[in-house]
């Protein structure tokens, strides 16, 4: 970790829709985190591999790669130490023990916020 005076913590988002891509990423940098994406798992997957991230929100639907795999891929080069949040429009269907988290789509945004600061809280922007 860098020993910067404002360390923003790093999300990395992971979802084949870039539109959603693009709305969480304002929305989180907004609220105080860095936030990175990735098209797809296999992009997420290899981000993990090279970036440092504090939190990693992933789609569970997606092309090669899905949600289940990406966190497979994360456990075995982090361990529990990198929280993983699973974004599903389907979250009865999982077994949501293994993700540190299950957000049920649609969400709203404040319950995204609240779910995230849970797991690393922003750094404080000024902001009303």
């Amino acid at each position: 970790m860098s020993e910067s005076t404002s360390v923003r913590p790093r999300v990395l988002v992971i979802d084949d829709e870039s539109a959603i891509l693009k709305m969480l990423a304002m929305a989180l940098s907004r609220k105080g985190y860095e936030v990175d994406t990735a098209e797809n798992g296999e992009q997420g997957v290899e981000k993990v591999h090279i970036e440092e991230y504090d939190l990693v929100l992933t789609d569970m639907r997606m092309g090669k790669l899905t949600g289940d795999d990406v966190l497979r891929e994360i456990r075995q080069l982090k361990g529990d130490r990198l929280p993983v949040i699973a974004m599903s429009g389907t979250p009865w269907l999982m077994d949501d023990t293994r993700f540190d988290a299950v957000l049920a789509k649609p969400y709203l945004l404040k319950d995204l916020f609240d779910l995230v600061r849970k797991f690393v809280p922003p750094v404080a922007l000024q902001t009303n």
